[in-house]
């Protein structure tokens, strides 16, 4: 038998003796209901964002291209107007104002598409309120041309 206080380490350590190997604690068990939360909020802030940039691109970006492609076609129904040359001199830009152009459908209660465009011109600034059909004609798109003047003034243009 062997010495309670012997250095051979192929004998077993003695009961309560302090040579006995340290106490290990179990195994955590895994979160399950954390890592389902973790992946929840991360997908709901990857949502958030990618919606998000889409909605600015669509309401900056997205208004002036179609405010280019609609550009041609106003400047062709515009050109020579009195009005426009008094007041806008000009133009240089147009860019599509989505949100005034549900207000201005739902103040005017028109059937027709409506849509605000926001002009910059050498002269000045304004707004075109353009009403298009739903089935335009060939040669003239817009069936309805107002500019609104930074103080408030309608001018009918067509």
């Amino acid at each position: 038998m062997s010495q309670p206080f012997s250095n051979n380490p192929a004998s077993p350590p003695a009961a309560g003796s302090f040579a006995q190997d340290p106490f290990a604690p179990p195994p955590k068990k895994s979160s399950w209901w954390m890592w389902l939360l973790g992946g929840c909020g991360c997908s709901v802030v990857l949502l958030v964002l990618c919606c998000g940039g889409v909605s600015y691109w669509g309401a900056t970006k997205g208004g002036q291209f179609l405010g280019k492609v609609l550009q041609e076609a106003l400047q062709e129904e515009i050109a020579g107007n009195a009005d426009v040359e008094e007041h806008l001199g000009e133009i240089n830009s147009l860019t599509v104002n989505f949100v005034e152009s549900g207000q201005e459908k739902s103040a005017r209660g028109s059937s027709e598409n409506v849509l605000v465009m926001d002009a910059v011109g050498t002269k000045g600034n304004g707004k075109f309120i353009v009403e298009s059909p739903v089935t335009p004609k060939e040669g003239s798109k817009f069936s309805k041309i107002d500019l609104k003047l930074p103080d408030g003034t309608i001018k009918n243009i067509k």
